[in-house]
């Protein structure tokens, strides 16, 4: 199979205690059935640390979390390390969405200026944007 497509992972550090496993586990399952893919690239979403829509543990180790992705890097597991802290969400929301706002996340907590970064990040990809649809 030819690589035609970009693979990325999102993660968060509410994944502190799982995401080498879990980038792992996707990346070897990718590989294992044969797919190929220009690139992988694992998104750090920096930009929230507390207040989860869906909390599945108590507190939230940022040291351990940024160490799993430092071992990540180290194993080479994926191509790219991007990390998103929300700094460039103006520009994001402006150049993406055509608002003028510092949001990253929706109103009800999903994220999502953490994917438009990713997205420019990630050399050669095409993400096309017609009428607010991102295809």
């Amino acid at each position: 199979p030819s690589a035609g497509c970009h693979l990325l992972i999102k993660s968060c550090p509410l994944e502190f205690q799982t995401i080498q496993r879990d980038v792992r586990r996707i990346v070897m399952a990718f590989e294992r059935s044969g797919c190929v893919f220009r690139s992988i690239t694992l998104l750090a979403d920096l930009s929230k640390t507390d207040s989860f829509i869906r909390p599945y543990t108590q507190y939230v180790d940022i040291k351990a979390y940024m160490k799993a992705l430092d071992l990540i890097e180290g194993e080479k597991l994926v191509d790219a390390l991007v990390k998103f802290d929300g700094s460039n969400a103006v520009q994001l929301n402006q150049s993406w969405l055509g608002l003028d706002c510092i949001s990253t996340h929706s109103l009800s907590g999903q994220q999502y200026a953490s994917t438009f970064h990713a997205f420019e990040s990630i050399r050669g990809l095409d993400v096309y944007k017609e009428n607010d649809t991102i295809l």
